[in-house]
């Protein structure tokens, strides 16, 4: 029998029970929500191979659960017939299942390492002290002004700035908005950033780290309403308004803190890890391949 007339009938003797939102959500009874061949899922084991796939497949499957549900059959019935033919000892089989292994248990490892991680609200707070600046949240309008090579793109008929160009046209709006001109009637007129230019220039609340170093960098010692010297980025020359600025309190920041000192516990656990194990590696030694 071919693998595709077996397949079809492996397809054609498993009876796939479509699965519900609904159902998925029933409390009390743990009802058989998918059934292949002999084979049955409750509710709560279907719920657990949904939990066990990647966050992308997760959230589809979530969606449309009936439509994860065929998926998950045909790769069952693929997976037994597999299996029947023993492929598993088929080295490159093999290779591919223990590269597989080694990644989920690598990520158990890692997730492991980051739930035990403990992280005291001394040491959060130190944290806080030594970095008030980075929860800061802004909402600022600004005006750019593109240089040659710069990643905004040159609009047709557009001069080609220089670095030098860019910046002293910078220079001379910001002489012009110091004695009095409107920012937002030069943001119309000579902005190069077109997917702000329709706000007003206006950026959506962001938090301070998650700026540009080079913008927050430039505008942490201003007050609202305040407007910086021309700062330069990959985009080109800003000048930067800050239209209001909130300094998040230590209880608002607590969490973010936490996370980033458990990601920076683990971190340091890793390296410990590797610097126990070295890793040497000589590329002139290994077998090309044509």
């Amino acid at each position: 029998m071919s693998s595709r007339r077996a397949l079809l009938s492996l397809v054609a003797t498993a009876s796939l029970v479509v699965v519900s939102a609904e159902v998925l959500s029933r409390t009390g009874h743990d009802a058989v929500v998918l059934s292949i061949g002999k084979e049955q899922w409750t509710s709560s084991q279907f719920q657990q191979v949904m939990d066990g796939t990647p966050p992308q497949i997760k959230a589809a499957a979530v969606d449309d659960p009936a439509a994860f549900a065929k998926k998950f059959s045909e790769m069952h019935l693929l997976a037994g017939l597999a299996a029947s033919r023993h492929l598993e000892n088929d080295p490159d089989v093999r290779s591919k299942i223990e590269w597989l292994r080694q990644g989920v248990l690598a990520n158990a490892a890692r997730d492991e390492l980051y739930r035990t991680a403990q992280v005291g609200d001394d040491e959060a707070k130190r944290y806080y002290d030594a970095h008030a600046g980075d929860f800061v949240d802004y909402t600022l309008q600004h005006l750019v002004i593109r240089y040659h090579g710069s990643e905004i793109p040159l609009r047709q008929g557009q001069k080609d700035l220089s670095e030098a160009e860019a910046r002293a046209q910078s220079e001379e709006l910001r002489r012009q908005l110091r004695a009095g001109q409107d920012f937002s009637k030069l943001i119309e007129q000579r902005t190069d950033d077109l997917s702000s230019k329709a706000d007003d220039g206006v950026l959506p609340e962001t938090a301070s780290r998650h700026l540009l170093p080079e913008i927050a960098l430039g505008i942490a010692a201003l007050k609202e309403d305040e407007i910086s010297q021309p700062i330069r980025t990959g985009f080109g020359y800003h000048l930067v308004r800050v239209v209001k600025r909130t300094q998040n309190t230590f209880e608002d920041a607590k969490p973010h803190i936490v996370i980033l000192l458990k990601d920076a516990d683990v971190d340091r656990q890793i390296e410990a890890l590797k610097q126990d194990h070295p890793t040497r590696f000589d590329a002139s030694l290994l077998s090309r391949r044509d």
